[in-house]
This record gives C-alpha cells, sequence and structure tokens, in this order.
C-alpha cells in the first residue's frame, strides 16, 4: 500500500513511556486543536521500526488523526491493564496502558470498529483515549500482560515451575496428574468452546522456544489467538490426549485420536487430534467437526439451476462414476455427503468406506478404514459387491486397485460416487488413465467429474472497494473501469475482512463428444476444451462472476484459478 502524503498526514508516534505521559498531559489542549512536543512518523520511518509495523496500522492512525505506539517500548501501568479481563483483552484486542486525570490510554488495532470502543466505555469510568498499535504488536502485549500472568498462576497452582522449559511431561503418571486438574481441564475446554464460537475448523497448538503459539482457522485463514506459558505446554497436550485416548507416554511418535465434545448449548462437536512431535514439543491440531454446519444438503452447495439438474440426473442413474475433485479441503467430501443426504431419500441401499468417517447418515450403512485388519478401500469394495448395494460411496481413490475396482464396480450396475486429487475436471481423465484404468472402461463408466475449490466470501460489513494490480487484470481480460469489492477487516469477522466460505465448481458432463476423446495418451487440454464448448464453465470464469457479483474478492478468484 502507497501512501500519500498529502492526503494522510503522518501521525504522531508515542514512543516511550515519557511520551505517552506527555501526550496524556496536554491531550486536553491537543482535543481542541493543539500541539504536542511527540514526533511525528512517516511510513518509511515506521516500517523501518520493525516487521511488525504495519502500512494498515499507519493508514489507521493517520485516517483517525491517533497516535501510533509501540508496546514493546511501554511499560503498562498495573492499575490500568486490571481494567480488563483477559478474555476481553483478547476478544477486543486492546491493551490499556496508562490511568491519568480521569482518562485511560488503551492501545488497540482499529479504534474505528464501534463495538470495541462502546465495550470500554462501558468498562471504564474514566474517558477512554485510543492509541494505535499493530495487530502483532497487540498480540505480543496481551501474551505479555495478560496470558503469561494468568498462565504463571494456572502453572502455580498446579504445582509447576512456570520458568520450566521442559518439552514434556516427566511421567505417564504425572502427565495423567495434570491432565485431570481443573485448571488444565478449564483452558482445553475454554478453546474448544472459544473456537467454535468463532467458527474455526481447526485449533493448532504450536510449540517455540518461548512459549506456545495458539491459532484457530477460520475461513481459511490461521488466526493468531494467544500464547500459552511453555511450562504449561505439556500439561495442556496431555489432556488433548486423555480427549483422544492416546498414549500419554510416547512422546516421539504421531498419534491420532478423535473424540466427542459437548458444549453448553447441548450440541456435541467431533473432535479429531492429530499431535506430532516437534523440535520444543509435541505440536497438536484439533479438527472441529460440527454435523449441524459442516452436512449441507444440495442447496447450499451453490449449484446453478442447470447444473442443480444434471447432479440430479446423474444420481437418478442406476449405474456410472461420479467423480469430485480437488486439492485437499477444498469440499470434496462435502459435495458428496450432500448427494447421499439427497440419494437416501430413495428406497435404495447406499453402502460408504471412509478414511474416517466423519459424519453419521442416518439410513446409509458407513464403514471405516482398518489397515490393521486389512480393511482398506479395496478390500471393502470386493466385498461391497456381495452386500447388494445400490450406489456406493468411496472416500477417495488413491491407487490403481482401487481405482479399477471403483470402475468395475460402475459397470455392474452400481452407482459409484467417489474424490480424486487432480486440479481440473479434465484431468481427473488422464489420472485415471495413468492410474491403470483401460480408456474404453472408462469411457463407459465416466459419468461427470465435478472440480471444486472453497472461496472466502467478503464480509458484508466492512465491504469496501478493491484495489486490484494491474497484472491480475490482465490476465483475466478485465477493464481497468470495473470495480470489485474486498473486506477491509472489522470485528464480525475477525479482522479478516472475509465471513463464510462457499464452493466454486466447474461440473463436467461426459457427453459422447467428451466420450470419444477418452483413448490412450489422451489430452487434457482437449477433453478441456470440449467440455467448455458442451457447457462447462471453468473455475477460474466461475469465481470470476462470484467477483463480479460483489460475493468475493478478485484476489480469491486469482488464488483459486486453475489456468
Amino acid at each position: 500500500m502507497t501512501f500519500d502524503r498529502s492526503k494522510t498526514p503522518a501521525p504522531t508516534l508515542l514512543e516511550n513511556d515519557a511520551a505517552l505521559d506527555r501526550y496524556l498531559r496536554d491531550y486536553p489542549r491537543i482535543a481542541y486543536g493543539g500541539t504536542t512536543e511527540t514526533r511525528t512518523v512517516d511510513p518509511a520511518a515506521w516500517r523501518a521500526l520493525g516487521d511488525d509495523a504495519t502500512e494498515e496500522s499507519f493508514r489507521i492512525a493517520a485516517t483517525l488523526g491517533l497516535p501510533l505506539v509501540r508496546l514493546a517500548h511501554l511499560r503498562p501501568d498495573p492499575e490500568a491493564t486490571a481494567r480488563l479481563t483477559p478474555d476481553v483483552a483478547r476478544q477486543l484486542r486492546a491493551v490499556p496502558l496508562r490511568i491519568r486525570n480521569g482518562m485511560i490510554a488503551v492501545a488497540m488495532e482499529d479504534p474505528s470498529v464501534g463495538r470495541v470502543q462502546n465495550v470500554l466505555d462501558f468498562i471504564s469510568r474514566e474517558r477512554v483515549i485510543p492509541l494505535v498499535a499493530s495487530p502483532r504488536d497487540i498480540r505480543a502485549g496481551i501474551a505479555r500482560y495478560y496470558d503469561r500472568v494468568e498462565d504463571r498462576d494456572v502453572a502455580r497452582q498446579l504445582g509447576i515451575d512456570p520458568e520450566s522449559s521442559a518439552a514434556v511431561a516427566g511421567s505417564a503418571q504425572e502427565t495423567q496428574r495434570l491432565a485431570k486438574e481443573r485448571p488444565v481441564v478449564r483452558i482445553v475446554n475454554a478453546l474448544i468452546a472459544d473456537a467454535v464460537a468463532r467458527r474455526a475448523s481447526d485449533i493448532h497448538l504450536r510449540p517455540g522456544e518461548d512459549g506456545t503459539d495458539v491459532l484457530y482457522r477460520i475461513d481459511d485463514e490461521l488466526v493468531p489467538v494467544r500464547e500459552l506459558l511453555r511450562a504449561l505446554h505439556p500439561a495442556v497436550v496431555g489432556r488433548i490426549k486423555v480427549l483422544g485416548d492416546m498414549n500419554l507416554a510416547e512422546h516421539r511418535k504421531p498419534q491420532d485420536g478423535r473424540t466427542s465434545f459437548a458444549l453448553e448449548d447441548g450440541r456435541s462437536i467431533d473432535l479429531r487430534i492429530s499431535v506430532l512431535p516437534a523440535v520444543f514439543g509435541e505440536s497438536v491440531v484439533i479438527r472441529l467437526l460440527d454435523a449441524r454446519e459442516s452436512l449441507w444438503d444440495l442447496d447450499r452447495i451453490g449449484l446453478s439451476e442447470r447444473d442443480r439438474q444434471r447432479i440430479d440426473d446423474v444420481m437418478a442413474r442406476s449405474h456410472g462414476m461420479f467423480l469430485a475433485t480437488g486439492p485437499t479441503g477444498c469440499g470434496k467430501s462435502t459435495t458428496l455427503y450432500a448427494m447421499l443426504l439427497a440419494m437416501r431419500e430413495r428406497r435404495i441401499n447406499i453402502l460408504t468406506i471412509e478414511d474416517p468417517v466423519e459424519f453419521h447418515i442416518e439410513d446409509v450403512q458407513q464403514m471405516q478404514v482398518n489397515r490393521a485388519a486389512g480393511f482398506t478401500f479395496a478390500s471393502a469394495m470386493r466385498n461391497f459387491l456381495r452386500h447388494d448395494p445400490d450406489a456406493i460411496m468411496v472416500g477417495e481413490i488413491r491407487d490403481r486397485e482401487t481405482a479399477q475396482i471403483a470402475v468395475e464396480s460402475a459397470l455392474t450396475g452400481h452407482l459409484l460416487l467417489s474424490t480424486l486429487h487432480t486440479n481440473t475436471a479434465a484431468t481427473t481423465v488422464t489420472r485415471l488413465l495413468d492410474l491403470g484404468v483401460e480408456p474404453y472402461l472408462l469411457r463407459a463408466s465416466l459419468l461427470a467429474v465435478m472440480s471444486q475449490r472453497l472461496v472466502r466470501t467478503t464480509c458484508p460489513h466492512c465491504r469496501a472497494v478493491e484495489t486490484v494490480p494491474p497484472h491480475v487484470r490482465d490476465a483475466f481480460g478485465i477493464a481497468p473501469g470495473e470495480t470489485f469489492y474486498a473486506g477491509r477487516g472489522c470485528d464480525r469477522c475477525e479482522g479478516l475482512g472475509v465471513y463464510g466460505r462457499r464452493a466454486v465448481y466447474e461440473l463436467m458432463i461426459v457427453t459422447p463428444r467428451l466420450r470419444a476423446l477418452i483413448v490412450p495418451g489422451a489430452e487434457a487440454d482437449a477433453i478441456h476444451t470440449a467440455a467448455i464448448e458442451d457447457g462447462m464453465v471453468p473455475i477460474t470464469q466461475a469465481a470470476i462472476a462470484l467477483a463480479r457479483e460483489g460475493a468475493i474478492a478478485l484476489a480469491e478468484a486469482w488464488r483459486v484459478r486453475a489456468d
């Protein structure tokens, strides 16, 4: 971002305690247009102060006419920080610094967010004097003045040395004891409940040399939440292992677990837990699966009316193969589950083999891969054919054996649904041929392929005109005057500028013309061109159409482009 000094006058910089005290002393005069002794700072000088001195913070300060502060160079008064509880400070992303003469100076990421100012006005008896700090500086300040103070109290309650730097707990018995202690249970439960409330799909615990960073994945972006005291890391990981029924004594090998977590509102959230050994302790990722949020029907997928009819036609077939493709985390399983929900309304026998079973669907017989027992995708499908199925869903086609059995199943009177990792619908054909499927079998079995991505929808509460780089306009063939919109970030979208996700896709129906192109050495480009001529809308064009509607930023279309 480039700043025009004539439009954004340089803000003042409160670079130390003395400068902050002078500002508060002079504030009554400054409020009426007076001056202060503190120095101003231009964008280049602000950037030079460090990698956490963001230009967005400079823009906010300059636009609002407020000072910039560097929390690392200030020592907040304990009386001021005590005005906010740790939870409220994290929620508001604010750090109180001084109380002087009926005023309280508070560093914030964005004082223009009305809810933050309103909460602070309600909590504090003093007049709130807003100051601007960078997001990273605010996170570091909250970790320093709230997280660590809170965590040290917890460590003392547990009988742990707060300054301990041990990467793992001493013994399985000690870890078991700590995992059951109320403060540790409260920390883990609060993290899970807070992540669900903030629409997170995953919780990440990343151990480092000085502490453990806790992050939530919200709308496909990792959002830092807090820093956990290093001494508490083994106890917290131990609690998570207990929840996932994992081996507490094992710290050198990866472990996976799963469990359910009951929320206060009565909902049950499924947790998929992955623990990996890392340099500074065990790294943890918890995937949060809420059936009510993640199980979509076909109406929520975002299909056009024409494509919805095409999908209905595929599901009405008695045999053949439908594939959902795309990278990991693009919603392939969501699409297949939506189709299963629609198909179960018919009186047919549906069998699934998954790794793992993510959501349980009533009236569908679901099975889970068990490699230790030799129950794989391929072995399950061989047995499925003796179980009188009408439709079969295979979690993923990963190898030649599974691909060949899937094709054979589709040719012998079964409708088969599965997923495959390819970037476009057309390359699905070449991928299956590479896996050893005979072209004549693929021609006879493949009905349709949906290649998809998940795009982040623009937050409607902070939508603003998007600045589009010239090379993006040139690549997409977009006129210079065409306007697009992106979110600036607000309290309703966690400052991300996006809120929620939706699918963008291309649906390739295998027409007689396309079937003729499925030959040895088939070319994906020729299949792609023919599919477009037969009515397929490519992913890139579908994403650009959403950007033109204002549903997503053009930057999102650029991110998920497939050609």
